[in-house]
């Protein structure tokens, strides 16, 4: 069993938000957690989120900051096609980030690989479910890694990754291995973009990113020109700070929908 604080403090639109991510479990009690929201200036406490759902959301949310900022270059992204994708792996987070990808680009298909039916998959018309990582990257625009941590590592062919692709991340080194990053390294230049670069390079020395480079560029920074078909990485830790800013998101919505549950200061 355990329990792990991560406390954080952001400065939104609507003000300074401090709080913190709350999350305990283990063995046979499951994992779960809370997200608490303060307005430090503004009356203290404002509110407390279920962190699970929450997680799967804000996931998925940054990554589709990310692909914001830098959306992929490749030959068929800039000859204007619709996007292609390909997400590996077919939990939560892919159904989260299918949606994301729907939201920002309607027309995008996907092609899934996963350990699960495709009756478990959260496939949208167009999507198909590949037999391989190999034959689900091949060819696409924007690449999704969401494998559970203990997989067995995957044989990967780094030249099927189309230059000018996006990659999102939100695995650590479970697919995108230090073996698949030297290939990449080694056909052209590859950039990383990461939601907080101090938390990542303390994160790359450990063997979640062993062998990745240091992170290039922020994703709170503007949005970030490609020079040339460029291969991005983007790969964020899930830091605090972004459960706090979703939290205060939903509490906003739930204050004018009169959603959840009031409690007595």
């Amino acid at each position: 069993p355990f329990a792990h604080a991560m406390p954080a403090a952001i400065d939104l639109g609507s003000g300074r938000v401090a709080g913190a991510k709350w999350i305990s479990g283990g063995g046979a009690a499951g994992i779960g957690g809370v997200v608490l929201v303060e307005r430090p200036k503004a009356g203290g406490l404002r509110g407390i989120v279920a962190a699970g759902e929450l997680t799967a959301a804000r996931t998925a949310a940054v990554s589709g900051a990310g692909l914001r900022i830098a959306p992929p270059s490749t030959a068929a992204a800039t000859s204007g096609a619709p996007y292609t994708g390909a997400i590996i792996g077919g939990g939560l987070q892919a159904a989260t980030h299918r949606a994301v990808l729907a939201a920002l680009h309607p027309a995008i298909t996907v092609a899934f690989y996963s350990r699960r039916e495709a009756s478990e998959l959260p496939l949208r018309p167009g999507d198909r479910v590949a037999e391989s990582v190999n034959d689900a990257i091949r060819g696409a625009d924007i690449i999704v890694t969401a494998a559970a941590f203990d997989t067995p590592p995957r044989p990967i062919d780094a030249k099927l990754i189309e230059p000018g692709a996006t990659l999102l991340v939100i695995d650590y080194a479970a697919t995108m291995s230090a073996g698949v990053i030297a290939a990449l390294s080694a056909r052209g230049p590859i950039r990383v973009i990461t939601d907080s670069a101090a938390q990542y390079d303390d994160t790359r020395r450990t063997p979640k990113l062993s062998g990745w480079p240091a992170a290039d560029a922020q994703i709170g920074d503007t949005r970030i020109e490609s020079a040339g078909q460029v291969i991005t990485l983007v790969n964020h830790l899930g830091i605090s700070a972004c459960d706090l800013a979703y939290a205060e998101l939903l509490l906003d919505l739930a204050e004018k929908q009169n959603i959840g549950t009031l409690l007595a200061r």
